[in-house]
C-alpha cells in the first residue's frame, strides 16, 4: 500500500486543498516520465518493432480513413513532380514549363536545385509542384531563384527591388494577374489562385504581414468564386494557403480567412497522456464556467506535443515540411479563433483574474507552436510579439494566478523558457508565488507540473533547465531576504546614531582624493 494515501475529509473547504495535494502527486509521476531519458548504448539497444512512417499513426490506433485519403493525394502529388527529375539537375532541361525557357531562366532552375542541397527551404520542392503548372506563378519562382542567387548561398530572403533580374520576373507575374483580375473567365481560375499564394509565399518570406493580409483578403474572394477551398483539385494548394493564412493569423493576432483543409492531423490519439490536462481543464470549467471555450484550443495544442513526443526522433520527422503544416494548423485554427474577452476596469470583478489567464493560456500556445515552427526551421516571427504581450499580461496588477494554478503555472513556465534570463525574471517572481501555492519547493518540481501540461521534450527539454536553475536561485534569494527581515536588532543598537559614526568616518578620512 506505499503507492496510496487515505485523505479525511471533515470540512468541504478541505475538498479544494485535497484535490490540488492529488493532482501533484498524480503530477509527480507524469513529470517524470516525460523527462528526457538518459541516453543508453545503442549497441545494447534491441529493436523490437518498427517505428510508425512520419505521417502515419500506429496499427494499433484506427486511422481515419479520408485523413489517410487525403494524405495518399499529397504525397502522390508532389512525388510525380520530384521523380520526374527535379530534384537531379540533369534532368531540368526535360521538364514541362508553363512557358518557354531560355538558357538564363534554365539556369536559374539549376539554382534552385544546387542550393537545396546546401540550403534547407520548407516547401521549396512541394511548391514546385504547383509552380509549374502556371506562367505567373512560375515567374514569381523564378524572381525567388533570382533574389537567392543575387544574395549568395543561404542568405535571408528580400524584397524583390535588391534584384533587378528578380524585379523582371516579379513585374511579369504581376502583369499577368493585374490582366487575369478583369477578366470573368479567369478571375476564378486555379492558375489565378496559384499565381496569388506565390506572392503569399513571398511575403510570408520577407516578413510583409500588411501586404500578405491584403493578398489573402483578395485570395479569399477569388477562391469563394470557385466554390470555397476544398474545390481546389491540388490537395497540397489548399494546405498552402492555409498554411500561409495560419502564419498571417498568428503574426497578427487575428483570425484566419480560410478553414483548416481535409487531410490535416486532427484525429489524433492522445491515449492517457492528457489524463492530468483533463483534470485541470474539468476545474478550470468548474472555476470559471464562462470561460471554457480556451479548453478545445488547448487540446488541439496537446495534441501537437503528443504528436512530436512520439515522432519527433524518427529521421527527417523536423524536414517533413508537410506533415508539420497538418499538425500545426488545427491547433493555431482553434487558438486564433477564439472571441476576444476584453478585461474588466475593475479588478474586482470576478471574471478579472479567470480573463487574464484565458489570454495567457492563449498566448503561451502560440508561443509553443512558433518553438515548433523554429524547430523545424519554418521560422516564427511572430514569436518576439507573443512574448511581449504575454510579459504584459503578466504584470496585470492584483491577478490571482493561483485559479487553477497548474495552468497559470504552464503558461508562465512555457513563456519563461523562450526568455533572456533579464526578462525572465518577471515571470521566475510569478512561478514562485504559484509554487508557493501549490506547496512546490524547487524548479524540478515546478517543471515536472508544467511537463504534465503541454509539452515537447525534444524542444524544451535543453532550455528548462537553466529556467529551473533560476528559479531555485531566486527563491534561495527569496528565503534569505526574508530570513534577514525576520532577523531581530540587538536592543543596543536601536538608539545608535549611525550617521553621527559615519559622519565621524568621514572627518578622520580627510578630503577625498581625485
Amino acid at each position: 500500500m506505499a503507492g496510496f494515501e487515505f485523505v479525511n475529509v471533515t470540512d468541504p473547504k478541505e475538498v479544494k486543498k485535497h484535490s490540488s495535494k492529488i493532482r501533484r502527486h498524480v503530477m509527480k509521476d507524469i513529470g517524470k516520465a516525460r523527462r528526457k531519458p538518459k541516453t543508453r548504448d545503442r549497441r545494447q539497444t534491441k529493436i523490437i518493432d518498427e517505428q510508425p512512417k512520419i505521417g502515419e499513426e500506429d496499427d494499433s490506433r484506427p486511422a481515419d480513413r479520408a485523413e489517410d485519403e487525403v494524405e495518399k493525394d499529397l504525397r502522390s502529388y508532389i512525388h510525380k513532380m520530384t521523380t520526374a527529375g527535379v530534384r537531379n539537375d540533369g534532368h531540368i532541361s526535360q521538364m514541362v514549363y508553363p512557358f518557354e525557357m531560355t538558357e538564363d531562366r534554365i539556369q536559374l532552375a539549376r539554382y534552385m536545385i544546387e542550393e537545396a542541397r546546401h540550403v534547407y527551404r520548407p516547401f521549396r520542392f512541394a511548391w514546385l509542384s504547383v509552380g509549374l503548372t502556371d506562367a505567373a506563378s512560375w515567374n514569381i519562382t523564378l524572381a525567388n531563384a533570382a533574389l537567392f542567387r543575387s544574395r549568395g548561398l543561404g542568405a535571408e530572403v528580400t524584397e524583390y527591388t535588391e534584384s533587378q533580374e528578380a524585379l523582371k520576373y516579379y513585374t511579369l507575374s504581376l502583369e499577368s494577374i493585374s490582366k487575369r483580375l478583369q477578366d470573368p473567365e479567369e478571375v476564378g481560375s486555379e492558375g489565378l489562385v496559384i499565381a496569388v499564394t506565390g506572392f503569399i509565399c513571398h511575403d510570408n518570406s520577407v516578413g510583409n504581414f500588411e501586404r500578405m493580409n491584403d493578398h489573402l483578403k483578395g485570395l479569399k474572394h477569388i477562391v469563394e468564386k470557385r466554390g470555397g477551398l476544398e474545390k481546389l483539385s491540388s490537395p497540397f494548394l489548399r494546405l498552402m494557403i492555409s498554411w500561409h493564412d495560419l502564419c498571417a493569423a498568428t503574426y497578427l493576432n487575428a483570425s484566419p480567412y480560410f478553414k483548416v483543409p481535409e487531410g490535416s492531423l486532427t484525429e489524433i490519439d492522445t491515449g492517457d497522456d492528457t489524463m492530468y490536462l483533463d483534470v485541470l481543464l474539468r476545474d478550470w470549467d468548474f472555476q470559471c464556467p464562462s470561460l471554457g471555450d480556451i479548453m478545445c484550443a488547448l487540446k488541439a495544442t496537446a495534441k501537437v506535443a503528443i504528436y512530436v513526443n512520439r515522432h519527433g526522433h524518427e529521421p527527417n520527422f523536423w524536414k517533413d515540411d508537410v506533415t508539420i503544416a497538418r499538425l500545426l494548423g488545427p491547433a493555431s485554427h482553434e487558438i486564433l479563433t477564439l472571441e476576444g474577452r476584453p478585461l474588466p476596469s475593475d479588478s474586482a470583478d470576478p471574471e478579472y483574474s479567470g480573463i487574464a489567464a484565458r489570454e495567457a493560456f492563449r498566448r503561451a500556445a502560440l508561443i509553443f507552436l512558433a518553438d515548433v515552427k523554429i524547430r523545424c526551421l519554418a521560422g516564427a516571427r511572430e514569436l518576439p510579439r507573443h512574448l511581449d504581450a504575454f510579459r504584459q499580461i503578466s504584470r496585470l496588477p492584483l491577478v490571482n494566478w493561483t485559479v487553477v494554478p497548474e495552468l497559470n503555472l504552464w503558461a508562465h513556465v512555457v513563456a519563461a523558457i523562450q526568455e533572456d534570463s533579464d526578462e525572465r525574471a518577471w515571470h521566475v517572481a510569478v512561478i514562485s508565488g504559484i509554487m508557493d501555492a501549490l506547496g512546490l519547493e524547487t524548479g524540478s518540481q515546478a517543471l515536472d507540473v508544467a511537463r504534465g501540461v503541454i509539452w515537447a521534450e525534444s524542444i524544451m527539454g535543453e532550455k528548462a533547465q537553466a529556467l529551473s536553475d533560476h528559479i531555485d536561485s531566486h527563491r534561495r534569494l527569496s528565503a534569505l531576504s526574508q530570513h534577514l527581515q525576520d532577523v531581530p536588532l540587538d536592543p543596543l543598537l536601536e538608539d545608535f546614531d549611525f550617521a553621527q559614526l559615519a559622519s565621524l568616518e568621514a572627518s578622520q578620512l580627510g578630503p577625498t582624493q581625485c
